[in-house]
């Protein structure tokens, strides 16, 4: 078990470790145009994404070349349109080079960033570039951790309440009545089971306040603890994700209030055998909440086609919540009963009617996981190639690899575990050896779910695989003394706009001194090209080519750059084609 506990804490680290997230929106064009030249200053400038953005904590900003803020008024949608992003430029701009830089929220909660660089008249030196003003809008590790904790959390606390109830109502009212229960033995059930829900519900309101500080802080880039202002936390429950996480946050009270009062123990002797049914319906409005929030504050409520992909996830949390609530209440509510009642064969018979109910539900939750999670799997992952390729993908693999490790438990249980306690509390024998088994195979359950839900954390926090491969490809290396940015639109088989930008690395401005720009692709792993692309001066420091690309794999893009008659720098991207 010590073993068990050491793996499974390096899984979680991994897991856990903070990462880039990849976000789910993608820009699609902009007014002005990366690197345009204008004669006159426009009145605002304009960002299209591919999908609805949320503009709060100031999300777009236009600098001059001194870093000093042009922009006027807060960041709206034009027309009303939740796809475009806007802000209006002060009056009177003079001359010289601009940097627009964006850090919005995507529908599923990601936060977007990036930025555009324009000129008035004569480009000229752009002051910062846009990485250094973006640079101080980062949230750091320690949110990304947080996050992650605060996601695991939550979603074992939902597994745990949902559970815990689905196991009092489905198993052990049955069970108990296979054996001359007393009233200790259900007290003690009784008992252990409100505290299972009080601790569902102060964890699951923590990690959910939490989640809400942690988005604050990742869409406002403040570090974590800067987010805890009220104004933050006020922005934060402005956007969707934050609404969504903030009525949680009530539910979860709810759910903590519902278990501290409706469930206490009544009269003196602090006996009760069940809860009353208006009690256990009060839990039923927070606790169907709480089994759409993985839905509604994720990919599954905004991604094509909602209509199948947020019942499948409901179906997938309420699945899990049943397995590993069901499992916790069994290793840790049932033997405060068993231990209390006297005969040692009343124990292995309440032991084996509790198992013997739970199995089959536990089978059909393995089932109801199975399926809606392969549902989920094809139209997020899509190919077999993303579920290595792609952080997103990779998560989904560790799943299912601890989703398989979890079944081969269950078989076990349902195999050599229940048949041995079947046969001890046939011969009214104390359980022994089979509860020890039992209690083992148990724990090992519940810490295989502790990584499964890792590993769910860590799909909410990157884009689905198909996001993050479609939509333009755009990178910035360095080549030579020069910095380079690349853009590649769709970066699909079939034709594409390449777009490069010569930049000045201390300065920020375009590098207009290239006496010569040649392109070519490569995809080595079939063995095509290298295959020219025709690359022409579109602006200062702004070249565009049109290419073609006929398989989908890793192709290298070569770059070179003459600048004199015995100069020239090299450098080669790798671009993902779909």
């Amino acid at each position: 078990m010590r073993r068990g506990l050491l793996a499974l804490a390096v899984l979680l680290a991994l897991l856990l470790t903070p990462a880039q997230a990849l976000a789910h929106a993608t820009l699609e064009s902009t007014v002005p145009q990366r690197g345009a030249v204008l004669r006159t200053a426009p009145e605002a400038v304009v960002l299209r994404f591919d999908e609805p953005v949320e503009g709060n904590f100031g999300a777009l900003r236009v600098f001059d070349a001194a870093g000093a803020r042009v922009d006027a008024g807060d960041a709206y949608h034009p027309d009303g349109h939740g796809q475009q992003l806007a802000v209006h430029l002060r009056d009177g701009l003079r001359d010289g080079s601009y940097t627009a830089t964006y850090r919005v929220v995507s529908a599923d909660g990601h936060v977007v960033s990036g930025g555009l660089v324009f000129a008035l008249g004569r480009a000229g030196a752009a002051g910062a570039t846009v990485a250094e003003l973006l640079g101080g809008q980062q949230s750091g590790a320690a949110t990304d951790f947080a996050f992650g904790i605060a996601r695991a959390v939550q979603y074992g606390s939902i597994a745990l309440a949902l559970g815990a109830l689905l196991f009092l109502l489905l198993v052990w009212r049955q069970a108990a009545a296979t054996v001359a229960l007393g009233p200790a033995p259900a007290a003690a059930f009784a008992r252990r089971h409100r505290q299972l829900l009080l601790v569902a519900a102060v964890a699951g309101l923590l990690s959910a306040a939490l989640a809400v500080v942690c988005q604050g802080s990742e869409a406002a880039g403040l570090a974590l603890h800067e987010a805890l202002r009220p104004s933050v936390v006020r922005e934060t429950l402005g956007t969707r994700f934050g609404t969504v996480w903030g009525i949680a946050v009530a539910a979860w009270l709810l759910v903590g209030l519902v278990a501290a009062v409706a469930l206490a123990p009544a009269g003196r002797e602090r006996e009760r055998r069940e809860p009353e049914p208006l009690a256990l319906a009060a839990f039923a409005p927070p606790l169907v909440f709480l089994l759409l929030l993985p839905a509604l504050g994720g990919h599954a409520s905004v991604q094509s086609p909602t209509w199948l992909l947020l019942p499948a996830n409901a179906v997938h949390v309420g699945a899990m919540s049943l397995w590993a609530g069901g499992l916790a209440t069994l290793l840790l509510a049932v033997p405060a009963a068993t231990r209390s009642l006297p005969a040692r064969g009343d124990r292995s018979r309440l032991l084996a009617a509790a198992l013997s109910r739970f199995s089959p539900l536990a089978l059909g939750a393995v089932i109801a996981l199975v399926a809606s999670g392969i549902v989920q799997g094809v139209v997020e992952v899509r190919t077999v190639a993303h579920l290595f390729d792609t952080p997103f993908g990779r998560a989904v693999t560790v799943k299912v690899v601890l989703l398989l490790a979890l079944i081969a438990l269950g078989a076990l249980q349902r195999r050599l575990v229940l048949p041995r306690l079947r046969a001890v509390a046939a011969a009214a024998e104390p359980p022994a050896q089979a509860g020890l088994l039992l209690r083992r195979v148990l724990r090992g359950e519940l810490l295989l779910i502790a990584g499964a839900l890792a590993a769910t954390a860590t799909l909410a926090a990157y884009a689905p695989s198909i996001a993050q491969q479609a939509g333009p490809f755009a990178t910035t290396t360095e080549i030579g003394p020069l910095q380079l940015q690349v853009t590649l639109d769709p970066a699909a088989t079939g034709a594409n706009e390449l777009h490069l930008y010569l930049l000045r690395p201390r300065d920020g401005r375009q590098y207009d001194g290239a006496r010569e720009v040649t392109v070519s692709a490569t995809e080595r792993d079939r063995r095509i090209g290298p295959l020219p692309i025709e690359a022409d001066r579109a602006g200062p420091g702004h070249y565009v080519g049109n290419a073609t690309f006929g398989v989908s794999g890793s192709w290298t893009v070569r770059v070179t750059v003459r600048v004199s008659d015995f100069d020239e720098y090299t450098t080669r991207v790798e671009v993902p084609i779909r």
